[in-house]
């Protein structure tokens, strides 16, 4: 058979991908059996606006293996695509688009106009990240796609907004918010991020006290919101104060009366222990200002400047500005005490990093503590979902859903899913599923819709149900709905997937998934987060263009749970995998005439040569293993078993151990079925590999002598024949044969070892070598002595005896085995005794100097404290393997001295 010398990765990318989708391989449709077990994934939704990044690849990476995996387990097999119409991402682009391109806002345009230019905008750019998924070897049904502003789930949204309203679970009301000056709109605590400020001041400002010459001192971090403060608080218990308490504070700047406060709150350690109260424009102060019954005073407007009600001074300036003239103000008047170098927390917009600003507004929210008791309860009876890993995460979840506060809905945006409520001329409000149906229940056609959209991640909280096609109860919802597994990254388990399970246990009383599988997190190779900003990111594609997707995956899928550091050489080795696959196979099909898969292994096992036993015992423990790993979701452990099996176990020794019988000139019976039983052992190879590296395995499987359909598993009797749908390999615990894996052992390690001789003495490749070998146990010899052709050969021997005590020259290179055997290699007539004394004395000097400026180095104390723990760590090591190296040259210099 002709097969090229060198894998190139690109072509069979591009031509199976688009084989299997035409033909419709990763539809669950494909699957005939009508009793067939359902396996569901439904990917997280990436902005449409996205690119694909690592973090991206390795979730779609870990999806595609256990999707892979279960189809050809013979489940009724669905991943459902989609993508998130990420409202404020995608409102920004086309908006620094129109612009640039005509110097227009969208204001200039008007809302109708403008959201016809995001549509416009979403077909031409957007989606880009689903076209790049088809170079992952994604295997979803792109059949099902969905976006989520797709007609029918934008109804699922309306759907949950009305039931939510006709509970009282979703209300408009008065709230403090977090606004973004920006982007001009609410976020919800969930999008705002806390980000360590280690400048910051903490300034001490001191307030008269009426009817009296005593100055309370406040420590705040944000002087300008003075201006609306409407109390000073203090602990209860505060000794210091409890005289206070009642008294009247003269707030200067604004000359306003206020109250002296107590409330428990108040921690007596931060400042002096009393602080000032701003409800409009502090999270802990609103609530304080419940308590207390205070007036909430807005110093700061939507555009982060000051109001009219900050005072005449101060109207129209930046909070930044006002804070300045604030602080010069009360330095002024000689009321700054002083000001401290401060570390603390600020908000910011986790999407444009301004500053957040808490504001007094009249938004829409939904009570979450009131959705989030059936999730709360399914975690705390039955630990549902289940989360991998366990530990931290179902902790995380259930102290997330103990706390829920009130969600803000609404965002001050056009692109998105519009509040579906109207008002009349005279304010009323009327929730519907439709405008008509605003209009009969208002009584008349002069309505104004609600302007605000809803929060992003409203529509994500019904991915899994909508996307099924719930509100109706859709086959597709019937049959794949709950969902198997959610793999996700840990910093959305708040954001996504609680309110998932909210809506999917209040709308279909069955939780949206069974386990949540939490990714690790991949930084750059100095342990940084990847990110745009710092230009650290690494492009999958381009990987995926210098090493091939096959590799890519293999080293994503390996890394499971765990946060790594990226480094380009793990994929690299996997690239050298993927070639050691392609030439093993390649020999395989050189020799493959006369061969068929699923031949060659006929009759008792017991019959079998050795070799043939050990390779089928070691098949039947890699497939268990490999199969146990992925259902436990313990991928690292996957990719190991297999990569070993197929690069130590067939590769490296059962071809080499076949090798003579397979490349024998003339065509017997026995060639043949020598043939059949390395292809056989190969195709069984490709299927346990294929969930990780679907391209590589399709290209070789399809050039395997026999392949048909009568090797794809039962349910896809009527596909064109695939890897894909082949048969995942189920070990057959009758072939496990520990004697035979115990015997080829000692043939293997025997083989090293001489090997390592021939290797270590400088032995020409093309020299005979004797070997002497021997073993106490009797079953020993008789193992070594069977096998002496296939020693022979492997190490280039011409002669090998075998006896129970050794019998060597002193002049040999020894190796002790297992179960005490030895084995040695007379060196006379191979190697220059002079020469080699020289060299070996040469080697071990430098070994010793290299060691004795390692502990030089070790002594310095200061090295031991400042240098990398990994940096110590390694150099101990190398000085324990010196020490290793150094004595083994010893030993062998007194055998060669003269």
């Amino acid at each position: 058979m002709e097969i090229p010398k060198a894998y190139d990765p690109k072509l069979a990318e591009e031509r199976h991908y688009a084989r299997w989708e035409a033909q419709g391989f990763f539809a669950p449709e494909i699957n005939r059996d009508p009793r067939a077990p359902v396996y569901t994934i439904v990917i997280p939704p990436p902005n449409v606006t996205g690119s694909l990044h690592m973090g991206h690849a390795l979730q779609h990476t870990i999806m595609d293996v256990l999707t892979r995996y279960h189809r050809m387990r013979g489940y009724r097999t669905l991943w459902l695509p989609g993508t998130d119409h990420a409202g404020i991402s995608t409102q920004i682009q086309v908006e620094k688009q129109l612009k640039k391109e005509e110097n227009l806002t969208r204001h200039d345009i008007g809302r109708e106009k403008f959201l016809e230019r995001v549509w416009q905008w979403k077909e031409r750019y957007g989606g880009e990240i689903l076209r790049q998924m088809r170079r992952e070897g994604a295997s979803v049904d792109w059949s099902r796609e969905r976006f989520t502003m797709d007609e029918g789930l934008t109804r699922a949204v309306r759907e949950f907004f009305v039931r939510m309203y006709e509970k009282g679970w979703i209300y408009r009301g008065e709230g403090l918010i977090n606004w973004c000056p920006k982007d001009q709109t609410a976020l919800s605590d969930l999008e705002v991020e806390k980000v360590e400020k280690k400048d910051g001041k903490l300034y001490y400002l001191q307030y008269p006290v009426k009817n009296s010459n005593r100055r309370v001192t406040v420590a705040t971090t944000r002087p300008e919101t003075m201006l609306g403060d409407t109390a000073v608080a203090v602990n209860p218990e505060d000794e210091r104060y409890a005289a206070l308490v009642g008294a009247t504070i003269l707030l200067p700047l604004v000359n306003r009366e206020i109250p002296v406060v107590a409330d428990g709150f108040v921690d007596p350690a931060f400042g002096t222990g009393a602080v000032k109260v701003t409800p409009a424009h502090d999270a802990n102060d609103y609530a304080m200002g419940l308590r207390h019954s205070l007036p909430f005073v807005k110093v700061i407007d939507s555009q982060a400047r000051m109001t009219a009600e900050a005072g005449a001074g101060f109207e129209g300036l930046d909070r930044y500005e006002a804070r300045e003239r604030v602080v010069a103000k009360f330095e002024e008047l000689g009321l700054l005490e002083k000001v401290s170098d401060y570390e603390f927390s600020i908000s910011q917009c986790g999407r444009c990093r301004t500053v957040i600003e808490p504001l007094l507004s009249v938004q829409w929210f939904l009570k979450q503590a009131a959705l989030g008791q059936k999730p709360l309860e399914l975690v705390r009876e039955k630990h549902e979902p289940r989360f991998v890993p366990e530990v931290p995460y179902e902790k995380v979840y259930t102290n997330w859903l103990e706390g829920l506060y009130d969600w803000t809905l609404s965002r001050q945006l056009w692109w998105g899913h519009r509040i579906p409520a109207w008002y009349d001329e005279a304010g009323n409000v009327f929730v519907a599923r439709a405008e008509e149906d605003a209009r009969q229940a208002a009584g008349t056609d002069k309505l104004t819709q609600d302007p605000d959209v809803l929060d992003t991640w409203f529509s994500s909280a019904l991915w899994p149900i909508s996307t099924l096609g719930w509100p109706d109860q859709t086959a597709d919802l019937k049959t794949f709905y709950p969902t198997s597994v959610l793999v996700t990254a840990r910093d959305i388990i708040f954001l996504w997937v609680a309110r998932m399970m909210m809506t999917g246990l209040e709308f279909t009383g069955g939780k949206a998934f069974d386990d949540v599988f939490i990714t690790g997190t991949i930084f750059d190779k100095h342990g940084q987060r990847m990110s745009k900003s710092k230009g650290n990111g690494v492009d999958p594609l381009e990987v995926f263009d210098k090493y091939g997707v096959d590799a890519t995956r293999i080293v994503l899928a390996g890394i499971g749970t765990t946060d790594t550091r990226w480094n380009d050489s793990q994929v690299e080795a996997y690239r050298n995998f993927a070639n050691k696959i392609w030439n093993a196979a390649r020999f395989c099909l050189l020799n493959s005439e006369g061969a068929r898969v699923g031949q060659g292994f006929e009759g008792d096992p017991k019959t079998w040569a050795l070799h043939d036993r050990w390779i089928m015992s070691r098949l039947q423990r890699a497939a268990r293993d490999v199969s146990r790993a992925i259902e436990a979701y313990e991928f690292h452990a996957a990719v190991q078993t297999v990569y070993h099996f197929f690069w130590d176990d067939l590769c490296d020794w059962y071809i080499e151990l076949t090798k003579a019988d397979v490349t024998a000139q003339d065509a017997t019976r026995e060639r043949d079925a020598a043939r059949s039983r390395v292809i056989t052992v190969l195709e069984q190879a490709l299927r346990l590999l294929h969930p990780f590296m679907p391209f590589i395995t399709e290209e070789l499987w399809q050039k395997l002598p026999g392949v048909g359909a009568r090797l794809l598993h039962p349910a896809y009797k009527d596909a064109e024949p695939t890897v894909m749908l082949a048969a995942f390999p189920q070990a057959r615990a009758e072939l496990i044969d520990e004697r035979a894996e115990s015997e080829i052992a000692a043939l293997i390690e025997l083989v090293s070892r001489v090997r390592n001789i021939r290797s270590e003495m400088n032995i020409k490749p093309g020299e005979q070598v004797r070997l002497v070998v021997s073993a106490p146990d009797a079953a020993a010899r008789a193992v070594f002595e069977a096998g002496a052709q296939q020693i022979a050969r492997l190490v280039r021997a011409s002669d090998i005896s075998i006896s129970e005590k050794l019998d060597a020259p002193r002049a040999s290179a020894r190796a002790v085995l297992a179960g005490g055997a030895e084995v040695a290699v007379p060196l006379e007539g191979l190697i220059d005794f002079a020469k080699e004394r020289e060299r070996l004395r040469n080697e071990r000097e430098k070994l010793q100097k290299e060691a004795a400026k390692l502990e030089a180095q070790l002594a310095n104390r200061n090295f031991v404290e400042r240098a990398p723990a990994e940096k110590v760590a390694e150099s101990r090591q190398r000085i324990s393997d010196i020490a290793q190296r150094t004595d083994m040259l010893g030993q062998t210099l007194e055998a060669f001295s003269e």
